[in-house]
């Protein structure tokens, strides 16, 4: 992306990565401005980021400092409802089971802490390395390394509790 990028170019860009980092973090109300107030940040720095091609990692590190601001200026602690995510799209009749697992994973998220739920999702589903998220969470690598093997065991762990001698979600 270049310094003299238009402001669209950057939105359409980085709104679904964005969007995505802070659906799960703050509430449903004000995930949209929290966005917007980020990519503006963003787009604003552009022209004094060294680094070109580490935009989306230097976003997400723009995006956990803004969180952070959100929570101190509303003094709430940071918690993932179930109301707050958003549910797939039924494209079947009887969607019971993919709902019934998707509750039960998003209830085993909202029990990991935050660190946790930020290495989980920087490296299972937005697919960055541990190097990348190690940048973007202002740690060390093998510090990355170790809390996403603690968070894969305690999810698990809380997973699996949740699952009742039926094989069903409770």
């Amino acid at each position: 992306m270049e310094a003299n990028s238009t402001f669209d170019e950057t939105y359409e860009l980085l709104f679904p990565l964005i969007y995505r980092f802070v659906s799960i973090r703050i509430p449903k109300p004000d995930v949209e401005d929290v966005t917007a107030e980020i990519i503006v940040k963003v787009w604003r720095g552009l022209p004094n980021m060294e680094k070109k091609t580490a935009l989306k990692s230097w976003a997400l590190k723009i995006a956990t400092h803004q969180i952070a601001d959100y929570y101190r200026s509303h003094k709430r602690i940071p918690v993932m409802t179930l109301e707050d995510t958003p549910l797939p799209m039924t494209q079947q009749s009887d969607q019971s089971e993919t709902w019934a697992t998707l509750l039960s994973v998003k209830e085993t998220l909202a029990k990991l802490s935050p660190q946790q739920v930020n290495v989980i999702q920087l490296r299972l589903i937005e697919g960055f390395s541990a190097g990348e998220a190690a940048e973007i969470l202002g740690t060390t690598q093998q510090a990355v390394d170790s809390l996403l093997y603690r968070a894969k065991k305690g999810f698990r762990k809380i997973y699996q509790g949740n699952l009742d001698r039926g094989g069903r979600v409770r």
